[in-house]
């Protein structure tokens, strides 16, 4: 008896190792918000997202402050849906408070690709200090993008990763920006994103995308 049981025990064991071969996972990323500026004292609801065939679901929120007052802080109030329109709030959360420093473009040839950007006062603010995040303000707002300090030389800072697009000499960069990951529950339908500028005088500006893992 004892050995019948060992030898099942033993092929229980077999079953259950994973077969051979790798585990690919499909994953998509998609904008929900693209950037855009939400004005002092204003609501700005963010757009429904269908995520009911995602199995793993994250939200990335970025949101720039672009304004030379003092910002208090942001409210942000991530809500999901078992069905569009019956919305429960997930997890609710305030920004930090801070005053941007601000300068502008002082390079004729940014183009998408470029892994250094050249600011007419790289030293104000925190536009110098590496790993610092800071926000370029497009002519085109949903063409905005932030980038990463890794080093400053004479006001040319070398970033950490390439332009996402190219952006026109003189444009406004501010040297603040908060980001956040939330996790979604799987049994979610539906995400968006809230963002409530209390604030009485500090615009800000701010973009959300998603990952979601719709194969394994």
């Amino acid at each position: 008896m004892k050995r019948i049981m060992l030898i099942l025990f033993v092929c229980i064991l077999l079953l259950a190792q994973p077969l051979g071969g790798a585990i690919t996972k499909t994953t998509t990323i998609d904008t929900i918000d693209d950037w855009q500026s939400v004005a002092a004292a204003t609501l700005d609801v963010g757009v429904a997202k269908n995520i009911s065939s995602s199995y793993s679901t994250k939200i990335y929120l970025e949101i720039a402050y672009t304004n030379a007052n003092a910002q208090a802080g942001v409210d942000v109030i991530i809500e999901i849906s078992y069905a569009d329109d019956n919305w429960v709030k997930l997890t609710e959360f305030t920004t930090v408070g801070d005053t941007p420093a601000t300068t502008t473009i002082n390079d004729a040839t940014v183009t998408a690709g470029d892994t250094t950007i050249t600011l007419t006062d790289a030293t104000t603010g925190d536009f110098d200090v590496p790993a610092r995040k800071w926000f370029i303000v497009d002519g085109t707002v949903a063409n905005s993008e932030s980038v990463k300090t890794v080093v400053n030389a004479v006001h040319t800072v070398t970033l950490a990763q390439d332009l996402i697009r190219s952006h026109a000499d003189s444009l406004n960069v501010w040297d603040f920006v908060v980001e956040k990951v939330v996790s979604v529950p799987m049994a979610a339908a539906y995400v968006r994103v809230l963002i409530n500028n209390t604030d009485a005088d500090a615009s800000i500006h701010y973009t959300t995308r998603v990952s979601m893992v719709t194969g394994i």
